[in-house]
């Protein structure tokens, strides 16, 4: 696995069937995601071999705390112990505590509803718990993770949060409010279907040129564009 260059100082890091991405400043680096369990070891060889130091990775971003997103969390912090971990206040327990996960539902469609059977029901199993070192807060600049703005995005996790980069024309980290696996649609479940549909209308009038997703392959220019088309705000 290798950091695959999204724009300059934007790399999506590829691991398995969900993305992490990695950030550099230009002084130190920021994870979004971790991915499943057992991933941190890679993580940190991607890192090394992209040219950079395991040591650079100072900032850990959980988007939400899905076992496919924050299931090497735990990993990644025994083997960085100097990296911070930041996650929202809604999945601070799930992440540091072994609080069930929140029960999800399958998104409308058969091919959906034979996905989420295979891939996640009766799947959504404990974190292995680590101490988690700041709470991500609706509409902030975080000025020590690159410039990141933080999105609120409820709907498919109700403690889901997507990340806004100013630069490249606006790189949205959208997590899995939406999916681009074959083409952009709705992930494979939600937690609340109708909040999360809201969820992408109110992204889609945000200003982004690239889109980047839990799931599948970034959206390279007019990703904005495509969120409206696809849900138009009402």
């Amino acid at each position: 696995m290798r950091l695959l260059p999204i724009a300059d100082n934007v790399y999506r890091l590829p691991l398995g069937s969900v993305n992490a991405y990695v950030l550099s400043t230009g002084q130190e680096l920021v994870l979004i995601d971790t991915g499943s369990p057992g991933n941190a070891e890679r993580i940190v060889q991607a890192i090394e071999q992209g040219g950079f130091r395991r040591n650079d990775l100072k900032t850990i971003l959980l988007t939400h705390a899905h076992p496919d997103h924050a299931g090497s969390a735990a990993a990644l912090k025994r083997a960085l112990p100097d990296a911070k971990l930041y996650a929202s206040e809604a999945d601070v327990p799930i992440v540091s505590q072994r609080v069930k996960q929140r029960p999800m539902k399958a998104s409308p469609g058969l091919l959906n509803k034979v996905l989420f059977r295979i891939i996640i029901d009766g799947k959504e199993g404990l974190l292995d718990p680590t101490p988690v070192d700041g709470i991500l807060k609706q509409d902030e600049v975080l000025h020590f993770a690159a410039g990141l703005r933080t999105i609120h995005t409820p709907g498919h996790s109700l403690g889901q949060m997507a990340f806004l980069l100013p630069e490249h024309g606006g790189v949205l980290f959208a997590a899995d409010a939406a999916a681009n696996v074959s083409g952009l649609g709705l992930n494979i479940g939600y937690e609340d279907l109708s909040v999360g549909i809201r969820t992408l209308e109110e992204l889609g009038k945000l200003d982004f040129n690239i889109a980047c997703f839990g799931h599948g392959k970034p959206i390279m220019q007019h990703a904005a564009e495509q969120f409206r088309r696809k849900w138009p705000a009402h």
